[in-house]
């Protein structure tokens, strides 16, 4: 694009029906969300119409990241968002969900290796189980793990209970990606008070990641784990700035009592171990990156969710950094020299 090489930060694969029927048969819902909400690929399926024939397969996709000019992509779920983390599975449904998905994903990304990367998702229901399935996702040749931001089975991502699980996340050399979703069943910051689609959606994403990163940052985990990286993804990068200066302010505020163990400020730990993702829209992005530097912004296109421009989603975002001030240098970096990095795919996407 331009001359410049662009790798996707968080794409989406559309899995086939199949992948979950066991825990997710047809006709069953499984996602509590409003009869508005908008569910058509890219807010306009002409635009897709390739790939929904082609039922998204890996070929088709790649396809897709031709016509937008983008070179790599490390591929997360869309159902698989939802189903291994469904409140009513077991804690043997959960983990044979995750394993499901790992093994289509590994499979999936096999269709040409040197453009395709994914993340796996581990059963945070069970914090052993998780450990081991972190062993396999390395194997693999995986790149991160997938959690969600909310406060599952009574605990946040911080939570010391999670321990074992990011200390082996971290020796794998796997990245932790945040990602929410909105629609699960359960705890979902916005769903407690509101009923409509746009009302919830846009407090889900940034709210939930927000809560995330307190309880990662200021609960000690980034301190305890000092070589986890973690990607905060799909929640635009405008509120980062306010966020990290706050919970400096409260780490300060309390550095005697709750605080006491954290020997860096938050931004400290976000700076050393954290990435923010940006997309093709990101008004704010000008501010983020002067606030945390574009070695620690990385760029997504989100396709093919319903509110993903496609295509020219890259092409949009070089425009709208540039617009607000971004160096060249620096929309090179976050297009790839960040997530390359980040995700450890130098050797693979040369």
């Amino acid at each position: 694009m331009d001359g410049r090489r662009v790798l996707d930060a968080d794409g989406h694969v559309v899995e086939p029906g199949w992948l979950f029927e066991a825990w997710c048969p047809p006709g069953r819902v499984v996602l509590d969300l409003p009869a508005t909400t908008p569910v058509v690929p890219c807010g306009d399926a002409d635009v897709v119409a390739d790939q929904l024939e082609s039922g998204f397969d890996a070929p088709s996709y790649l396809r897709a990241m031709d016509r937008q000019q983008i070179d790599a992509v490390v591929l997360y779920p869309s159902i698989g968002l939802f189903v291994p983390f469904l409140p009513e599975l077991s804690t043997d449904e959960v983990i044979a969900a995750c394993r499901a998905y790992n093994e289509w994903i590994v499979a999936y990304c096999a269709a040409e290796p040197s453009r395709l990367a994914g993340v796996g998702v581990v059963p945070l229901i069970h914090v052993g189980a998780a450990v081991e399935e972190v062993e396999r996702i390395a194997d693999s040749g995986l790149v991160g793990v997938l959690a969600r931001p909310n406060a599952l089975y009574d605990r946040e991502l911080g939570a010391p209970a999670y321990d074992r699980l990011w200390a082996a996340v971290a020796e794998a050399g796997l990245v932790l990606a945040v990602h929410e979703g909105l629609g699960l069943p359960g705890p979902t910051i916005g769903s407690e008070r509101f009923t409509t689609f746009v009302e919830r959606h846009a407090c889900s994403h940034p709210l939930e990641q927000m809560a995330a990163m307190a309880g990662l940052l200021l609960g000690g985990a980034l301190e305890r784990h000092p070589t986890l990286r973690v990607a905060f993804l799909e929640s635009g990068t405008g509120w980062l700035p306010y966020w990290l200066a706050r919970l400096d302010a409260h780490a300060d505020w309390m550095r005697d009592s709750e605080c006491a163990a954290l020997t860096m400020k938050p931004s400290e730990y976000f700076a050393r171990q954290c990435v923010i993702s940006s997309e093709a829209d990101d008004e704010l992005i000008g501010h983020s990156v002067a606030s945390v530097g574009a070695d620690h912004v990385v760029w997504a296109s989100d396709f093919p969710h319903p509110d993903a421009v496609y295509p020219g989603a890259a092409v949009a975002f070089v425009a709208e950094a540039s617009a607000h001030g971004v160096a060249a240098a620096d929309i090179d970096a976050i297009l790839w020299d960040t997530p390359l990095r980040f995700y450890g795919l130098a050797d693979r996407f040369s």
